[in-house]
């Protein structure tokens, strides 16, 4: 190796790195270091600059842990693009994409280094070849409405809203399964080629050997029925009482106190027609009045009458106060015996009034 071959060979890397350092030294990471933590700084710049040299030696095996590790720490264009390109071309063609797509979708600043200027191209480039070539995979499962499933591909979980979607999937071999509580496995395998589009079908059955959950309601009720089994109530369960008996009481006595007013007017002018009548005996012999005791006469039958009325007003009253106080009973006794046997139907009441001059009779059945 001539002297020319062997600066060319030392110089090489130096450049390499002298360009990384240049370029990661990077404008972002060098205001973060003002306003942030400084030694997160400086190791994003040592993972990023690690990462970016296997990168270009072709170990992206290696490269891709430092590059995602630099990336979380800081943002970077050119480790991003090492990243994307990495991840594809150790067969996350998926992630990769993604990655490529997050940096394309910055704009390009306008003072941008020819590196920088040359990150973005390549990532278009890697992006235009790999995205067509992104195989894609549809998961129809088949289960019951009442089957909370969960779906795992490759051992990790996946939302339940791709299940029947073309799904972008990485090429190779890959595992995917379903489980939900009451109902066997579901599993199957699947080799998925470049460019390849491909169905897995999944079933979910029940598994005969599970319990069945409880229903929320019948879960909800079992502690009340457990509790009321265990402590059986003893003491009787008050019967409300009825507002129509109440009713009836009130207008029951208030039928009793018309009576009573009724029975007054009765005897008062009954009373008064008795000696208007023992006087007109006298005045009157054989019953036959003169003219002059005309005025007497009459007012004496006015008299009979208020008398009778009154009786009349006073039977109606007891005979009315006695059937609604009767009927009130009858409604408290069947409240208060609510849910008991009954023994004897009750006879009918039957009250009747028998009213004449100056005087009142009351016969009842009951």
């Amino acid at each position: 190796m001539n002297a020319r071959n062997i600066v060319r060979s030392f110089r090489a890397p130096l450049l390499s790195a002298l360009v990384i350092t240049l370029e990661l030294g990077f404008p972002a990471l060098a205001r973060a270091e003002g306003d942030g933590d400084a030694a997160e700084t400086a190791a994003a710049r040592t993972l990023a600059i690690d990462g970016v040299k296997l990168a270009q030696a072709d170990r992206c095996s290696e490269a891709v842990d430092k590059l995602e590790r630099a990336e979380k720490l800081k943002h970077s264009p050119i480790v991003l693009r090492h990243l994307g390109e990495c991840q594809v071309k150790v067969g996350r063609w998926v992630e990769g994409s993604e990655s490529l797509r997050k940096l394309l979708r910055e704009p390009l600043p306008e003072n941008a280094t020819p590196t920088l200027s040359q990150a973005y191209e390549s990532a278009a480039a890697t992006l235009r070849d790999v995205k067509p070539r992104i195989p894609t995979m549809k998961i129809v499962l088949t289960a019951p409405s009442d089957a909370h499933f969960t779906v795992r591909v490759d051992g990790k979980e996946v939302a339940d809203s791709v299940v029947g979607v073309a799904l972008p999937t990485d090429p190779g071999d890959h595992e995917i399964e379903a489980t939900a509580p009451g109902f066997l496995k579901a599993s199957s395998s699947l080799k998925l080629a470049p460019s390849a589009s491909s169905f897995v079908t999944l079933e979910l059955v029940r598994d005969p050997s599970a319990r069945p959950e409880p229903k929320p309601e019948a879960a909800a009720l079992a502690p009340l029925a457990a509790q009321s089994e265990a402590t059986p109530a003893t003491a009787p369960v008050e019967a409300p009482r009825s507002q129509g008996s109440n009713t009836s009481k009130v207008l029951g006595y208030v039928s009793y106190a018309v009576a009573a007013g009724g029975l007054g007017v009765g005897i008062a002018f009954g009373t008064s027609a008795r000696h208007d009548e023992k006087a007109l005996a006298t005045a009157c012999p054989n019953h036959v009045c003169p003219e002059s005791e005309r005025e007497t006469l009459d007012f004496a039958k006015t008299k009979g009458i208020i008398s009778t009325v009154g009786f009349a007003v006073a039977g109606a009253g007891v005979t009315l106060g006695t059937i609604l106080l009767v009927s009130s009973s009858s409604s408290s006794g069947s409240a208060a015996s609510h849910g008991a046997p009954r023994t004897a139907a009750r006879p009918p009441v039957r009250a009747q009034a028998k009213v004449g001059l100056g005087s009142i009779a009351l016969a009842g059945e009951f």
